[in-house]
């Protein structure tokens, strides 16, 4: 599993900084103060007297286990997730290991009001 984990550092590595030679720092910048309010993600995971919450995981594969499901639905997952109790959802977008995507993110804010993490 090291090894996994060394090629995926290098490659992020690699793919950070592609991103950044395509897209300049203002033009983020000026987006991310565009979007929305992000949700509260350490109020989300205080949890109650006695209690704990969870930060649920969607996921279309992982090197180790391979694809989970050929019908992956990232909002319908979400929705479960909300509708029992997840504090926060966690959405892997990373394409090379994990065949996520941004669209994955996207659709799954659309259905969920939930704190989002984004695992790339």
């Amino acid at each position: 599993m090291a090894h996994v984990l060394q090629q995926i550092v290098e490659e992020k590595h690699r793919e950070l900084a592609r991103r950044k030679a395509l897209r300049p720092r203002r033009e983020l910048e000026r987006e991310c103060q565009a979007a929305a309010p992000a949700r509260d993600l350490a109020a989300a995971l205080r949890p109650p007297p006695g209690g704990v919450r969870l930060i649920a995981e969607v996921k279309r594969a992982s090197p180790s286990g391979g694809v989970f499901t050929e019908s992956f639905d990232p909002a319908s997952q979400a929705r479960a997730y909300a509708a029992h109790g997840a504090a926060a959802v966690s959405v892997l977008t990373d394409e090379k290991f994990f065949q996520g995507s941004l669209e994955h993110l996207r659709a799954v804010r659309a259905q969920v009001e939930l704190p989002l993490l984004r695992k790339d």
